[in-house]
């Protein structure tokens, strides 16, 4: 079933010979053909980035959306693994949230199977360190934090979860690490889209089998990239010809920000960095929702609730509490093109010092609003919540001046902190 090319001449892509054409993966998965949009990298690897309104990353969508492409995604794998309840690892930062949502459709009996992702943050000291490298990444290692190896001993089949798969070495070096240490008979690779062509395919399956496993490769989309030989010369000319990152210039009178602490239960992590189960998606679902119950703001499209890189799917679960058409995103470390111009994915970029360390830069795409009478993915919105683990202080507070900035009424800051008790607490 071909849906057709996502990148004309007439799109900035499409004018540097970028272009993608997109099939539903199965009948099903029809719906999500037109959630893949092209932007470009700003990045000496690879030319182009694929932008999906499915994911809940770079482009702001309703919760609903996202959760319903990664739990069709889950559904998919439950399938093919006929009765077998997988370990589900997500690949960070991108696709921390999709494998979430993959996690928690995909036991034998429907519900949450035991989940982690990559980080690339620090671990705890008592943490095994298991690494490998993303080879296109702007940022090439990711690592494994495993704290417990029950669920990876258990020699269950693997889901290793990305939002796109575009030749499959990220996953194979992934394989080759933990098959070292926790052999398995089966991988699954799930992802939105496979751009895999046939012949990639096959090398990944036979590198699979050299390691002394079998892969299985599911995903709601095939894309097929077309690019010139020279796409990333073309690009990086593109690059010096703009400025480092199209910012919105700040407001001279800024919305208010409130500040909420909010205690998560004992056994609920910010992220799943460290493992995740069905007691932690319960207790983090029920936290979430109270979090949610406390926030003046507009259960529709006019909200959006922003995670900070990494910590995306707590935000989701924020979002979907106060209503499925609240919109969601999150923080990204990846140095994209953005350009205010009608059919490209990336209209805006806000700039600032990463929350964690507070050196590298990070940016948030679409959330500050187009000054395009279509302003596309970046409509604007009356009220941003952000959804952080990082402590209010230096390090918060230029994203936070640069969502006040931008937000046409208020701005919140939940900051998820470990507490048995659970609380919620504002703070000025």
């Amino acid at each position: 079933m071909t849906i057709g090319s996502v990148a004309s001449a007439e799109t900035l892509a499409g004018q540097l010979g970028i272009t993608v054409q997109v099939t539903a993966a199965f009948p099903g998965a029809a719906r999500f053909a037109d959630t893949v949009e092209v932007g470009l990298r700003r990045n000496p690897n690879r030319a182009q980035l694929l932008v999906s309104r499915a994911l809940g990353k770079h482009i702001p969508v309703p919760v609903g959306e996202v959760l319903a492409a990664s739990h069709a995604l889950g559904s998919v794998v439950r399938s093919t693994l006929g009765g077998q309840t997988p370990l589900i690892v997500g690949f960070a930062e991108t696709a921390t949230g999709l494998g979430h949502g993959v996690a928690a459709v995909c036991s034998a009996d429907g519900g949450p199977a035991p989940y982690l992702h990559t980080t690339r943050r620090p671990a705890p000291h008592s943490a095994r360190l298991v690494r490998f490298s993303e080879e296109h990444s702007h940022a090439t290692d990711q690592t494994l934090a495993v704290a417990d190896d029950a669920d990876l001993r258990s020699g269950r089949p693997l889901v290793l979860v990305d939002d796109e798969i575009t030749t499959g070495k990220t996953a194979v070096n992934a394989i080759g690490a933990i098959q070292a240490i926790w052999p398995r008979d089966v991988y699954v690779l799930a992802s939105l889209i496979d751009c895999r062509d046939d012949d990639r395919r096959a090398a990944v399956a036979q590198s699979v089998r050299a390691l002394g496993a079998q892969v299985i490769s599911v995903s709601l989309l095939n894309g097929r990239v077309l690019l010139p030989t020279d796409a990333v010369e073309a690009v990086c000319g593109f690059v010096e010809s703009r400025p480092a990152v199209t910012t919105k210039p700040r407001s001279a009178d800024p919305s208010p920000a409130r500040w909420l602490s909010v205690a998560l239960p004992e056994i609920v992590p910010p992220t799943a960095a460290g493992g995740w189960g069905g007691d932690q998606e319960r207790a983090a679902t029920a936290a979430m929702s109270l979090a949610a119950a406390s926030l003046p703001v507009a259960r529709d499209s006019r909200t959006l609730v922003l995670g900070d890189e990494e910590l995306m799917y707590l935000p989701q679960l924020i979002a979907l509490a106060l209503g499925d058409q609240v919109r969601t995103s999150t923080t990204s470390r990846t140095p994209a093109i953005a350009v205010d111009q009608p059919g490209y994915p990336l209209r805006t970029a806000l700039t600032f010092p990463s929350t964690q360390d507070g050196r590298r830069p990070v940016y948030a795409y679409n959330v500050a609003a187009s000054d395009h009478s279509d302003p596309g993915n970046a409509p604007g919105f009356d009220h941003i919540v952000l959804v952080t683990d990082a402590e209010r202080g230096p390090r918060t507070e230029p994203l936070v001046a640069e969502l006040a900035a931008n937000a046409r009424r208020d701005v919140h800051v939940i900051t998820l902190h470990p507490s048995p008790s659970g609380d919620v607490r504002a703070a000025r």
